[in-house]
């Protein structure tokens, strides 16, 4: 229940002497507020983490814009109770919603430094609205907006410590636009940061943009402040983030504002392929199934059933068939060794008691995802995760399972690596490369071969030639996107990168840059300032050659045009030799439209 917001006579009074006053105190008294969700989406999990709450004001009036809304606000002297409105209300409507982010999200709300500030502003108010909703204090971030500048930062950080003494995260929004900016951040120690949606505009091609952001990064990492990126709005942008290592994002790409909490996303990432562990590891492989308890069992009767079960370490709870949560043995057993504990829990149902937020994955993700989720996990004592079919509770899989059968596939899978440089072999080449014509999707090959690599080898020793080979994998492991490229050593001094999508360009100017970058440190100063050695060649015969170059051959190809992989070798051989004319390193692209 929304409590009515009290205006003191005296400002009522003062709002009704202009049209601007009246709408607003109509909109305060009447609660007309909108409260919309946008999801903050973790980069590491690529699931929503957290959503903010968004206020607009009655539809078809300027005040929709909550920046006109607040501005008008502040004019007219009203901005606290107007901030307290905003905040009861995103409270209520997430708690209503709790069935659509089943407790899996946090909360940010945003309260201005006015009302900080304010000597009308009273300590305890959030904190009482969350109880009364049945929210925890550690779910919901308090994001500081700055409307206008900190005039006494002693009272102001008094606040912060205040909310944070009630068990609420912190948050500073649009770093780079607001009047403190990096000092505020230095004071608060934020566990949150916003960066303003004018940073990532155009970054992936503005690099000017790109080392701001990334400067951010190394003083985020070094204060342990995690960094949320607002605006995102194109995959280019997104693919500059996640190369930059940013914690969270938020932006259109992912959803608009909209009143629903759902944890779905319009933007859906395709699997990560450069360790690629081939076509059926899935979770499903490892599922048990698990005892499991509707979500309306009391707390006394499961309880029970784990005192008489000890060997049981967790249950699953439903609402319905659909997985809503699970009960861990030790924290059962916690409530049961409390003083109160029986008293104050036993005859509340599971769900008050169930850890809302467990790992849950659809039978057909990847164990490589899988693997992923859980070593991202902040907590060291759970033990299982969740399988579902399209929210239907199918059973769990158990941390140890899971890493038993990572453990054999990464054995069975450096059985095929190449044991100098360690990246994967001809056989998981061509089981990469066959998922990818079965997937009928566009993408490319780049062949690399080092030129003049075998006279090297026989001036220099086989043992120096060896150092050359583990300095290229270092090379195309450095340049290279975990979520778009597959790196495999061919043999030799022949690679591989197989890239989702055509944008290689970019990459293999990168490649051919940082080999270069590491050419001198293989030859004596004598001759790398000669730009050659002289050595032997096939006929014996003393002969000057060049420094080691890259030669590059790059096939795009599009969905469709081949079924195996037998025609794609003599078509990148093609497209090598046509690299291979260009002397120095060279790249050259051919599109397998042109071949057929």
């Amino acid at each position: 229940m929304i409590q009515s917001v009290a205006l003191s006579e005296q400002k009522r009074l003062s709002l009704q002497e202009s049209v601007v006053g009246k709408s607003l105190l109509n909109i305060i008294d009447n609660q007309s507020i909108q409260i919309f969700f946008q999801p903050i989406v973790d980069l590491k999990t690529q699931k929503i983490f957290s959503f903010e709450a968004l206020s607009r004001g009655p539809v078809n009036t300027s005040f929709f814009s909550p920046l006109n809304l607040f501005n008008a606000a502040i004019e007219q002297g009203c901005l606290l109770e107007l901030d307290y409105l905003t905040r009861q209300l995103a409270m209520q409507n997430f708690a209503s919603r709790a069935g659509e982010h089943q407790h899996k999200a946090k909360l940010f709300l945003n309260v201005s430094v006015s009302t900080i500030m304010s000597d009308s502003h009273e300590e305890g108010v959030t904190l009482s609205y969350i109880k009364n909703l049945d929210l925890d204090p550690q779910d919901v971030v308090i994001e500081i907006t700055e409307l206008q500048p900190i005039e006494d930062p002693e009272v102001f950080m008094k606040a912060i410590h205040h909310y944070r003494k009630m068990g609420f995260k912190v948050a500073i929004d649009d770093l780079g636009s607001g009047y403190n900016g990096l000092k505020l951040w230095t004071d608060v120690k934020p566990d949150f940061v916003k960066i303003d949606k004018h940073f990532v505009d155009d970054i992936d091609e503005d690099s000017d943009k790109y080392r701001f952001i990334e400067t951010v990064m190394t003083l985020a990492n070094s204060l342990g402040t995690k960094i949320i990126v607002e605006g995102v709005e194109t995959e280019p942008q997104l693919k500059v983030l996640e190369e930059l290592g940013v914690d969270y994002v938020q932006g259109y790409l992912f959803k608009k504002p909209e009143p629903s909490t759902a944890l779905t996303l319009n933007y859906e990432w395709k699997a990560s392929n450069k360790a690629y562990l081939g076509p059926q590891e899935v979770v499903s492989s490892i599922v048990e199934k698990t005892l499991s308890m509707p979500c309306d069992c009391n707390v006394e009767e499961v309880a029970n059933y784990l005192l008489e079960n000890p060997a049981v370490e967790h249950l699953v709870v439903l609402n319905e068939q659909k997985p809503v949560g699970i009960v861990w043995r030790r924290e059962i057993m916690d409530i049961l060794a409390s003083k109160f504990g029986r008293d104050l829990y036993f005859r509340k149902t599971i769900d008050k008691v169930m850890d809302k937020a467990p790992l849950i994955f659809e039978k057909d993700t990847p164990l490589v995802e899988v693997s992923h989720a859980v070593t991202e996990m902040d907590s060291t004592e759970k033990s299982a995760f969740i399988v579902q079919e399209k929210d239907q509770y199918l059973g769990t899989g158990s941390f140890m399972a899971l890493l038993r059968i990572m453990t054999n596939l990464r054995v069975k899978n450096a059985e095929y690596a190449n044991p100098l440089s360690g990246l994967p072999g001809n056989v998981p080449i061509q089981n990469k490369l066959q998922a990818c014509l079965n997937s009928n999707s566009l993408f490319s090959i780049i062949y690399i071969d080092v030129d003049n690599f075998k006279p090297y080898n026989d001036y220099y020793s086989f043992e120096q030639g060896d150092g050359v080979i583990t300095c290229i994998s270092n090379v195309l492991q450095k340049v290279t996107d975990d979520k778009l490229d597959f790196i495999g050593h061919v043999g030799g001094d022949d690679f591989i990168i197989i890239r989702e999508g055509d944008k290689v360009k970019k990459l293999c100017k990168a490649v051919l840059s940082e080999f270069e970058s590491h050419l001198s440190e293989f030859y004596t100063a004598e001759d790398f300032e000669r730009k050659s050695i002289v050595a032997k060649n096939r006929e014996d015969v003393e002969v000057s050659f060049p420094l080691m170059s890259l030669s590059l051959g790059v096939l795009i190809i599009a969905p469709g045009i081949y079924q195996h992989t037998q025609k794609l070798a003599s078509v990148v051989t093609k497209a090598k030799k046509m690299a291979k004319k260009t002397e120095g390193n060279s790249f050259f692209i051919l599109d397998s439209s042109d071949t057929e």
